[in-house]
């Protein structure tokens, strides 16, 4: 896939819920069947710095918007055997540093999810400028063991794919 990678003006950026979101594939009932959904973004912000790889972002998920159209699904996994969104209602990226690879750019920090973080890496395939704002779609892959969600790991799949649909404007 061809990335076009438009690097935004230096400046202190704000995510737009609104017109922001996460969406994620993955498989269920043994891996055979996919499943597919969406997280909404509550808030973030992106500080864009001269040179770009010291630019940093941070946002904070909701998880309680977790959707894939199946309601009883949806009840399921925000259930405390799983996401519990009652008790972890927010998934949060934090201390993300761009740097530049021989493939492109990534976007590299700390994610938490269920009160467990780790290392997330989000390739950028496409950035795009326009007045006083930034469009940005990268993705990543996650495993869900690696923050304490192992049950029914016999029925669904354990690795999700996530794309993130970002526009920030200027604060």
């Amino acid at each position: 896939m061809s990335k076009s990678v438009e690097i935004p003006p230096p400046g202190d950026y704000v995510i737009d819920p609104g017109r922001s979101r996460i969406t994620f594939s993955g498989r269920h009932l043994f891996g055979l069947a996919p499943v597919r959904g969406r997280f909404a973004i509550n808030s973030g912000r992106i500080r864009v710095a001269n040179p770009v790889t010291g630019s940093v972002a941070e946002a904070q998920i909701d998880a309680t918007s977790f959707d894939t159209g199946n309601r009883m699904r949806d009840s399921e996994l925000k259930s405390s055997r799983f996401l519990d969104v009652d008790r972890y209602p927010e998934i949060t990226f934090r201390d993300g540093h761009v740097r530049e690879t021989r493939g492109g750019w990534v976007l590299e920090g700390t994610l938490t999810v269920h009160d467990v973080a780790n290392n997330a890496r989000i390739e950028i395939e496409r950035a795009t400028v326009s007045d006083g704002e930034f469009t940005v779609r990268g993705t990543t892959r996650i495993d869900r063991g690696e923050f304490g969600i192992t049950t029914g790991s016999t029925l669904g799949g354990r690795e999700f794919d996530l794309a993130l649909d970002v526009t920030a404007r200027l604060s």
